[in-house]
């Protein structure tokens, strides 16, 4: 091996271990607790999502339901009037 190969080599093996104990040291949290903390905002995120999609679909279908049921009442009341001009 050359001498230039050697620094090169010697210099990856150094920046390697350099960002493994830099890694370390500024690492919040062990793996398991970080995946914890993650899965538990997830579901969070997850139910909050799920109440606000809930939300909009009731007030969606109270919208459409309202304008049916305000058909049906003037279906129901046009039909009565027919009713009293042929009488």
């Amino acid at each position: 091996m050359s001498k230039t190969s050697t620094k090169i080599l010697r210099a990856g093996i150094t920046g390697l271990a350099a960002g493994i104990a830099i890694g370390l040291l500024f690492a919040p949290a062990k793996g398991s607790k970080t995946r914890k903390r993650l899965k538990k905002r997830l579901m969070s995120l997850a139910e909050t999502i799920e109440d606000d999609v809930s939300n909009k679909l009731g007030a969606l279908k109270s919208v459409f339901l309202g304008e049916e049921e305000e058909e049906e009442e003037g279906d129901a009341q046009t039909e009565g009037e027919n009713v009293t001009r042929n009488a």
